[in-house]
């Protein structure tokens, strides 16, 4: 097999391969995401009814209609956070959500070869797309709601040797931070009652603490929410997953068009060297006249 053939077999091939993928993506959004296969635990709030609520913008259509305007009144701001933990509870069930083929193919394909879990999905909307959230990824949903009401927002992370971590967020309004954690779902009704302190706020008040946690381990309530850790303020938590999705999302649906291209350009470079070598070949070939 000439190198040019070699090259052009492969060529065709990867180009084959990546359309079959791009058919994979729209196929994936002509269907919808495929329903996971997941346990909701007894105690976990679920309402499959909520699926629809698969945008950011239709979530919070949805809390303004709850809430009965889209404009909040600054004193109505702990109501409008009632609504927003209640809906992100009832939402999702627990459980990471992860891209697959046909669903941005290129992530769950590149990411094993980069870094483990890379294609758990931290783009909103994509959460949104899933019946399953993690810690992270309810919090991700939440801190884009909030931010996008005009409310300030912050990561808080915990981590316990033998427990590992854990993922929340809180939210400035009324002049102080208030805690949110729509995953281990805390008592909602003790936390509106208190005005849904902050996290050091409520690692001072150990019997407050345990009360909102009670169907929680009390080991892992007193080791993991101790160790808790700000980021920085309306900074999204997952700046370079982010990137490696959108980047593999695009890539996803047009990488077949830029390999098109780069075979076209090696194509047009094979015929330019062909060309260049028959032109040396005949300019040896010729033989000037000489006359007598």
């Amino acid at each position: 097999m000439t190198r040019k053939t070699s090259v052009k077999f492969f060529s065709n091939t990867a180009i084959f391969l990546l359309f079959v993928l791009t058919l994979f993506e729209f196929w994936g959004v002509i269907m919808g995401t495929k329903p996971e296969k997941g346990i909701v635990r007894s105690h976990e709030h679920f309402n499959p009814a909520l699926s629809k609520l698969n945008t950011i913008d239709r979530f919070i259509n949805y809390c303004d209609s709850m809430y009965g305007s889209s404009v909040i009144n600054p004193s109505d701001t702990e109501q409008y956070a009632i609504i927003v933990s209640e809906t992100l509870r009832d939402r999702f069930y627990h459980g990471y959500s992860y891209y697959g083929l046909g669903d941005n193919s290129f992530a769950y394909i590149l990411a094993p070869f980069i870094k483990r879990d890379l294609d758990a999905i931290v783009i909103p909307d994509d959460i949104l797309k899933h019946p399953m959230a993690a810690c992270s990824q309810q919090s991700i949903v939440g801190m884009e709601v909030y931010k996008k009401k005009g409310i300030s927002v912050r990561k808080v992370g915990f981590f316990a040797k033998g427990y590992g971590g854990h993922f929340c967020f809180e939210a400035f309004f009324g002049g102080k931070w208030h805690f949110f954690d729509s995953d281990l779902e805390p008592q909602l009704s003790i936390m509106a009652d208190n005005h849904f302190p902050s996290i050091s706020e409520l690692v001072q008040n150990d019997s407050l603490l345990h009360k909102i946690y009670f169907l929680k381990d009390r080991n892992l309530v007193d080791k993991l929410f101790f160790t808790y850790a700000y980021g920085p303020s309306n900074k999204f938590p997952a700046p370079r997953a982010r990137i490696f999705q959108y980047v593999t999302k695009f890539l996803s649906y047009t990488s077949w068009l830029f390999f098109i291209v780069i075979y076209l350009l090696v194509q047009k470079k094979f015929k330019y060297g062909k060309r260049k070598k028959e032109c040396a070949e005949l300019q040896a070939t010729l033989v000037p006249i000489v006359r007598v």
